[in-house]
């Protein structure tokens, strides 16, 4: 993905990622990239382990209550 390809994504965009995450360790700036993207970090939590956290669940259903 090119900084020029997230740029022009206007779609609703949830970048989630656990802080311990060493696969994933830009998504920060991933998130940045994409106008309007939804950051979500997981605290203490790594790339296998975030996703079954309850913070990411809660994350997913609190962004997808925002779309119409």
């Amino acid at each position: 993905l090119t900084v020029e390809e997230a740029a022009a994504i206007f779609v609703p965009v949830l970048v989630a990622a656990g802080t311990k995450d060493d696969l994933a360790r830009d998504y920060r700036e991933l998130a940045d990239l994409i106008p309007g993207a939804t950051l979500l970090e997981i605290p203490n939590r790594d790339h296998n382990l975030a996703v079954g956290d309850k913070v990411y669940k809660k994350g997913v259903l609190d962004f997808l209550s925002r779309r119409p």
